[in-house]
């Protein structure tokens, strides 16, 4: 109780499941509900579901361009880019396969 909850899921898409984690949550006396989904299809237009007023935070990544798009600037939805996660696995791989050490200014 008296608590801000993150429901962590993989993957949503109509939100029923993290709706009524978020509402169980709140029953159980949490003071805010934030949620963290890397893939956020929301086909129908379903993250329209997800409001300000129910949701401290809904942080999303780009990984399905389309709904990204539609929600950016949106409350409760903040998009993370996975565009820097992947450019650093990106240069460290090429870097093993080089078996060489980092570049000055190269990877971070």
């Amino acid at each position: 109780t008296d608590c801000h909850v993150v429901i962590v899921d993989d993957l949503v898409q109509s939100g029923g499941t993290l709706r009524m984690c978020a509402h169980a949550c709140r029953s159980g006396g949490a003071l805010s509900v934030s949620c963290f989904v890397p893939h956020g299809v929301f086909p129908n237009d379903s993250w329209q579901n997800f409001k300000a007023e129910d949701y401290r935070y809904f942080w999303l990544t780009d990984s399905c361009p389309g709904t990204a798009a539609q929600v950016a600037g949106r409350a409760p939805f903040e998009v993370l880019s996975l565009a820097p996660l992947i450019a650093k696995v990106a240069c460290r791989m090429g870097q093993a396969q080089l078996d060489a050490p980092p570049a000055a200014g190269g990877c971070v």
